[in-house]
């Protein structure tokens, strides 16, 4: 019997896992784990232009998508746990992963992870 990579994944103990926050820069990367759920800005019109606040929790399909500038919000229990100012980019969630390339970040001294 032959199974999608998707179903592996969803079958499998992945399910169970906290998500994961990476976020790339042209220096350096940035880690975020076990927490429980990401919220920031995509862009979705032909000018790259912010359209609306996307929300990712574990489970969440795999999925490709235009990061417009903003700041990206990690939340363990309901509680910000860690923000950041980023310019665009693009983003990726894939086995409870969200990884981030952007150009920049503005950190915020008030991170608690």
């Amino acid at each position: 019997m032959t199974y999608s990579t998707s179903t592996k994944r969803i079958s499998g103990d992945t399910m169970n896992e906290k998500l994961s926050l990476i976020i790339f820069t042209v220096d350096r990367q940035i880690e975020v784990s076990e927490c429980d759920s990401i919220r920031l800005n995509i862009a979705d019109d032909s000018k790259g232009r912010f359209s609306g606040s996307y929300g990712i929790k574990k489970g969440h399909t795999d999925t490709v998508f235009s990061l417009s500038a903003g700041t990206v919000t990690a939340y363990r229990d309901n509680e910000p746990i860690f923000f950041i100012e980023t310019s665009d980019g693009f983003g990726i969630m894939e086995n409870n992963t969200v990884r981030l390339t952007v150009d920049s970040v503005k950190e915020n001294s008030e991170n608690k992870s």
